[in-house]
């Protein structure tokens, strides 16, 4: 029997979509080719990651940001993908496509019908695009919001949906959640695949200590930066445990979301803040583990919402194979996961965002047990052999 050739769409570049790259893998490594249609900024050297065969549009960042702004209003957006994937399909005698986000399912769909060959849609989607979209700041204004029309989502939803064949998505809950909505979704073909990390990758990064150089805590907040993700209440918090005399640093690495980024400096660089935050604009993955072992507390301040409602983050994942302690807001997968497991704390708001922080900062050994808890239940929950029989099940 022929290998399945299987061909991944995604509007962004492939290096640094952790979630689709481990989908990759774990492809690769149960039999499968593996294709690869993605955006390329920055000229990156695709050959690295054989035996993926990657082909890569070159196009301006600022281009396809205009272009994506535009998706409702002027349609191109989707006709220039459409096109793309239905050259992909036939370059590379394409059997599935696996199309990465809402957006992208239609333009996928009219490339395999003008294809004329047989092809079975995969959509995975990475969170709940209608709330996540319009929860972005470049989404607000009253002329921002008449160009973007993101709104118009709500009602596209359901087009979006039907066009797949399978869905992917972050969570039981989440699936739940459009079963119930969504009359003509079948559960059989709705999958849960969590954004849980590649344990034995992890573990092949080096590990760099640093000697503490004072006796302050650090928290440490890692991925985008922007307001949706709770970073200005995160400072907000910060401020008031300093001014209560905790001494305690706090570490961002990551980008900054564009409409947030001159906020963010602002807020960093003011004299009450400027000495205690440092921000790091970006490290490679394998750099990680490293400011994990250095770092005392990690933080997770995501504005709850039905988009943060439809999985558990990423860097929950991340943080928890630090072995240290989480504190994170009351968004319910993430809740659920931090209470079930003595890992960290949750709050709901503000006040007790700081009692949280106080509680830990003035607590080794609670630090360390909820660590040592974290970490245990990552390796006993998410060791990825379930992980790699559903994704294989999926596209058999």
């Amino acid at each position: 029997m022929s290998k399945k050739n299987v061909g991944i769409v995604l509007d962004k570049e492939f290096y640094s979509d952790i979630r689709v790259r481990k989908e990759a893998e774990i492809l690769v490594k149960n039999g499968f080719n593996v294709f690869v249609l993605c955006y390329s900024f920055k000229n990156y050297n695709y050959s690295i990651v054989k035996p993926i065969e990657v082909t890569s549009i070159k196009q301006s960042k600022k281009v396809k940001n205009i272009l994506f702004f535009l998706f409702q209003r002027l349609p191109i957006y989707e006709y220039l993908w459409s096109k793309k994937i239905r050259q992909f399909i036939l370059k590379n005698s394409i059997d599935t496509i696996h199309a990465h986000d809402l957006y992208m399912s239609k333009c996928a769909h009219k490339a395999i019908k003008s294809s004329k060959k047989k092809v079975e849609l995969i959509l995975d989607l990475h969170e709940n695009y209608p709330v996540a979209v319009n929860s972005h700041n470049w989404t607000k204004g009253l002329k921002r919001g008449f160009l973007a029309n993101t709104s118009v989502w709500f009602k596209k939803e359901k087009e979006y949906l039907s066009y797949a064949d399978k869905i992917i998505v972050l969570s039981d809950n989440y699936k739940k959640s459009l079963v119930e909505r969504y009359d003509f979704l079948k559960p059989e073909n709705i999958f849960p695949f969590d954004n849980s990390i590649d344990l034995k990758k992890f573990e092949s990064y080096p590990i760099k200590t640093k000697p503490k150089t004072n006796n302050r805590i650090t928290l440490f907040y890692f991925g985008i930066i922007g307001q949706r993700r709770g970073i200005f209440t995160l400072l907000s918090v910060f401020q008031k445990a300093l001014e209560i005399g905790l001494k305690i640093d706090l570490l961002f690495i990551g980008p900054i979301d564009k409409s947030d980024k001159k906020t963010f400096i602002k807020l960093i660089t003011k004299p009450s803040l400027k000495d205690y935050v440092n921000y790091i604009p970006w490290i490679d993955l394998s750099e990680l583990p490293s400011y994990l072992y250095n770092i005392d507390i990690c933080v997770c301040p995501l504005v709850k919402n039905a988009q943060q409602e439809s999985g558990i983050a990423n860097k929950i994942f991340q943080y928890l194979f630090g072995a240290k302690p989480i504190i994170a807001s009351n968004c319910l997968p993430q809740q659920q996961l931090i209470e079930k497991y003595n890992c960290g704390l949750v709050y709901a708001n503000e006040d007790e965002f700081l009692a949280c922080i106080e509680q830990l900062v003035n607590d080794e050994s609670l630090r360390k047990k909820m660590g040592e808890n974290g970490k245990k239940m990552l390796y006993h929950n998410y060791d990825n052999k379930k992980q790699n029989i559903t994704l294989t099940q999926i596209f058999k």
